[in-house]
């Protein structure tokens, strides 16, 4: 029985050591994927999550003005916004609060500053102020991050109540050029690479990005893995 007792107390112990360093390791990561101060800048959202109140944090209280500067509104097509009543007593418009009701697809990235990847007169980011267009000449090593490392920073879940997600749903609503902007053309989209973030995040910027500057914030993207 003694025999017994002590056996059972090793591997009690054993067994508490192994559940301390998995709670740690669980516990590091959630503190990596939780490095990107979603206050800088716009959060990581997608566009078919935002309501009026996200779309007022950058276009302000009343839009009512731009609205009717439109061309269907100043040629009186008020029926192309509001549902238009004649029957009587209901003579009117109604008035649509909704922005996603029309505003069904993002078109922030069909601008002409878009375009011209002119990132910085939308976002306020230090990830995209200092883009590039020209991957990096030399190559991908065993240490370098993988597209999927930038879960560990970019993760899921809510901010100041607001839903935020990884990079590959808000990314699939940033491009109206095609798949072929990120992805290489004939090469299976699951394989991209780190080169395909550096043509929009310089290798500068990504390094200097809030919470890659930390201590010890390098092994929460190089993991040795290629």
């Amino acid at each position: 029985m003694i025999k017994t007792n002590h056996a059972f107390k090793r591997k009690k112990g054993v067994f508490l050591t192994v559940s301390f360093i998995g709670l740690s390791f669980l516990l590091v990561g959630a503190v990596v994927a939780q490095t990107v101060p979603q206050q800088v800048g716009f959060k990581d959202v997608a566009f078919s999550s935002l309501d009026k109140k996200g779309c007022q944090e950058c276009h302000g209280e009343s839009l009512v003005d731009a609205h009717h500067n439109t061309s269907q509104a100043v040629s009186g097509d008020c029926a192309a916004c509001h549902s238009v009543s004649t029957e009587p007593g209901k003579v009117g418009v109604a008035l649509q609060r909704d922005c996603m009701v029309c505003h069904t697809t993002s078109p922030h990235h069909a601008t002409e500053a878009a375009a011209n990847n002119e990132c910085g007169s939308c976002h306020d980011s230090p990830g995209i102020s200092d883009f590039s267009t020209a991957a990096p000449s030399y190559g991908i090593s065993k240490v370098t991050p993988t597209v999927s490392n930038c879960r560990n920073c970019h993760g899921e879940g809510t901010v100041d109540g607001v839903q935020v997600f990884n990079p590959e749903k808000t990314h699939h609503g940033i491009s109206l050029k095609g798949c072929n902007v990120c992805h290489e053309e004939g090469v299976d989209k699951k394989d991209t690479t780190i080169r395909a973030c550096e043509r929009c995040h310089s290798v500068k910027a990504i390094h200097e990005v809030l919470g890659h500057v930390g201590k010890d914030a390098c092994a929460g993207c190089h993991g040795g893995k290629k």
